[in-house]
């Protein structure tokens, strides 16, 4: 019981952390030994409830917390942000937008606009999916550093989802650099058969990716445009300017 509620005591810790903790921080703020928080911010880490800054080493609260608690939502910038933009787009479009994170080694949908189509495609709050069978991985790989793509693919086999999924790392590489040229992803039956769908980037302030903005679409309704995926990026582009992000 005890270990539970110094479980509890540290996501609480984590989630009202803006710039995230260091374990040294979180040991002195709950009067944890430090050998105990560790252990405790590694369980949380490898369960995706934690996330660790690469550079910094510090901890903030992981985005599968909203698998447990919707309230969350309430909580998050990007979210809040995105919320209005994504809703916007879904009513210009008639589709289900997605916002997407990648969390370790996996891509989590983090928020939805639903549509009458929600139910096709695997669209659920929390819902975690390999990044180089979807769009949204796709395109959040497309901007990130070469040596972290590289040690992504390390952690997971690019198994085949379906018969359309791209499995040579070499050619996944050669198609990110594209994507990042034209500004968006798309992913052709490669997570689901009969479903297409498209996805753009989401910068912060600092330029770096931090999710993606998508939607999906039925193969048969050749639904991905040029004018729809226009629309798709100035949604993106919208979303990351109320972010900070300043084109230069």
């Amino acid at each position: 019981m005890e270990l539970v509620e110094r479980t509890l005591k540290v996501l609480l810790a984590l989630s009202e952390a803006e710039n995230g903790l260091s374990v040294s921080e979180l040991s002195l703020q709950l009067e944890l030994p430090p050998s105990s928080t560790h252990r405790i911010l590694a369980t949380l880490k490898k369960n995706g409830f934690a996330l660790q800054d690469e550079t910094t080493k510090r901890y903030r609260i992981g985005y599968r917390v909203l698998t447990l608690c919707q309230n969350i939502k309430q909580n998050n910038s990007l979210i809040a942000t995105s919320h209005p933009f994504m809703k916007k787009l879904s009513e210009q479009l008639n589709k289900t937008v997605t916002l997407c994170v990648m969390e370790g080694d996996h891509i989590v949908c983090i928020d939805y606009i639903e549509n009458k189509d929600t139910s096709m495609f695997y669209v659920r709050t929390g819902f975690a999916m390999p990044p180089y069978a979807t769009s949204a991985g796709k395109v959040i790989q497309a901007y990130m550093n070469r040596k972290k793509v590289e040690k992504l693919a390390c952690t997971q086999e690019m198994e085949p989802i379906t018969p359309y999924t791209k499995t040579d790392f070499f050619s996944f590489l050669a198609e990110l650099e594209t994507i990042r040229k034209q500004g968006y992803a798309i992913c052709d039956e490669e997570l689901q058969l009969g479903i297409q769908g498209v996805a753009c980037p989401v910068f912060d302030c600092k330029g770096e990716v931090v999710a993606s903005v998508s939607f999906n679409a039925l193969k048969s309704e050749f639904f991905l445009t040029e004018e729809a995926i226009e629309k798709l990026k100035d949604c993106a582009l919208a979303i990351s300017r109320n972010l900070g992000y300043q084109i230069l």
